[in-house]
């Protein structure tokens, strides 16, 4: 199911496609070939787990790199995601009911029955079992999907070599492969070098095609979420670019800019989230006086969404000591602006040993369509969701990650994290929705361990 947020392709492409030429630039004393250096291995494999029985993930990724000579430099990755646990459907904890609501499959919200009969168009008499698959949350709790999974399955491959004296060129391809959705993408980027190798200027591009295969079927967004209306697949594609300069200031001090752009059109709802609808003293209530109505809608975004993000880092050496640290700025057309603030500095502890603590800070602002709930008194919007991925909120990571020399230039290195994210909005004055965290805080360790090996 696509409720996870694993990093998206096009940003993935780009960062293939750039990293290695926004890196730091290097002189060389003599420009004769280079013979073939040997295979790099960058091997992890990270455990993800959230609180109060959410989400959990379990991810080994592989990147391999080699330089074939002469800078001509070859690179894949592998990765695959197993998820699984209790994802927020949207819907608000409610005081003193019972809400029952069907997993993605489901086609009914009520009980079935017994069998099912019905007629084909010739003639033929059938009998099935209704498809009604249901979950109950109690008063007062979170409404969580308990029957949450996915798997993930992505691989990506990029080659760059030297177009001239000073230009570099990279492309790259992507592909992933998900329960309900599909991703393709290319990508492609070029690097010049100047001011004696000091500087360097790099522009990338990145298309991406998506599919949207939704369990059950794409709801129809705004719609009575009992009638459970669905439709087929859907598709969204991205284009995006990105423009950097690489600075080295001093012998001790690299700096980097970076502005990227990105443009996606298409089908960018999630079709698992809805949203509740309360009357004025915080009960759930239907819109219409239909019995059969209920007192939720399926969610509904834009058809387009432009992101822009400015960056600045720096890396600076302080003795033997090394401090990263770097700022981002975003803004989109949803009226979503973040800043993410990230610090790490790493630390020799020994001839072998090093120690590398992390902090990091990120604060956004919710969507303008975003609604904690929407009152029953008022028109239903044409744009809504109650996704928590939306809602304002600031979060924090901090951590550490220590690693060791193993020699022949392998390294062991385990990280351990904490991060928590808290939503501005979470609490209702309405006299039934009182004393209900309708937006609980969010708590997840990360624990990643990771190899990197030459042969």
């Amino acid at each position: 199911m696509q409720l996870k947020t694993p990093a998206n392709a096009l940003r993935l492409g780009l960062m293939a496609a750039t990293c290695a030429l926004l890196s730091p630039p290097t002189t060389h004393a003599a420009d004769a070939p280079e013979d073939d250096g040997p295979w790099q291995v960058d091997a992890g494999l990270l455990y993800y787990k959230e609180n109060e029985g959410r989400v959990r993930t379990i991810e080994p990724v592989v990147n391999v790199r080699r330089n074939l000579g002469d800078d001509h430099i070859v690179g894949f990755n592998f990765a695959f995601d197993s998820l699984s646990g209790g994802s927020p459907n949207g819907a608000i904890a409610a005081k003193s009911k019972i809400q029952t609501f069907a997993t993605p499959s489901g086609s009914s919200l009520t009980p079935g029955s017994g069998p099912q009969t019905y007629v084909s168009p010739s003639g033929n008499t059938y009998t099935t079992l209704a498809k009604v698959t249901l979950y109950t949350i109690q008063p007062g709790a979170l409404p969580l999907d308990p029957n949450f999974h996915d798997r993930r399955i992505s691989f990506d491959a990029n080659w760059s070599q030297p177009v001239s004296t000073n230009v570099k060129g990279t492309v790259g391809g992507h592909i992933s492969d998900e329960l309900d959705f599909d991703s393709l993408a290319v990508n492609g980027a070029l690097s010049r070098d100047f001011n004696a190798k000091n500087s360097t200027v790099s522009f990338g591009m990145n298309a991406e095609l998506d599919k949207i295969k939704a369990i059950g079927g794409t709801p129809v967004g705004g719609s009575d979420y009992a009638q459970l209306l669905k439709t087929g697949s859907k598709s969204k594609h991205v284009i995006g670019g990105l423009l950097g300069l690489t600075q080295v200031i001093s012998r001790e001090w690299v700096a980097q800019l970076n502005y990227s752009y990105d443009r996606s059109q298409g089908y960018l709802t999630d079709p698992y989230k809805i949203l509740s609808i309360v009357d004025s003293t915080g009960n759930l209530m239907a819109v219409s006086s239909s019995t059969a109505a209920s007192p939720y809608r399926f969610e509904n975004r834009p058809g387009t969404r432009t992101r822009q993000s400015l960056y600045v880092g720096n890396k600076v050496a302080l003795g033997l000591q090394t401090l990263d640290v770097s700022y981002r700025r975003g803004k989109d057309d949803w009226s979503v602006k973040s800043d993410t603030v990230d610090v790490r500095l790493r630390v020799p502890i020994s001839n072998d040993w090093y120690i590398e603590p992390h902090v990091r800070w990120y604060r956004q602002t919710a969507a303008e369509f975003y609604h904690l709930y929407l009152d029953q008194v008022d028109a239903i919007p044409q744009f809504m969701s109650a996704d928590p991925r939306l809602a304002g909120f600031t979060a924090t990571t901090i951590g550490f990650k220590v690693g060791v020399d193993l020699g022949g230039n392998n390294e062991l290195s385990l990280r351990l994290e904490q991060y928590q994210q808290k939503a501005s909005e979470r609490f209702s004055s309405l006299l039934n929705l009182q004393g209900l965290d309708l937006n609980p805080s969010l708590k997840s360790a990360i624990v990643q361990i990771g190899w990197k090996m030459e042969y």
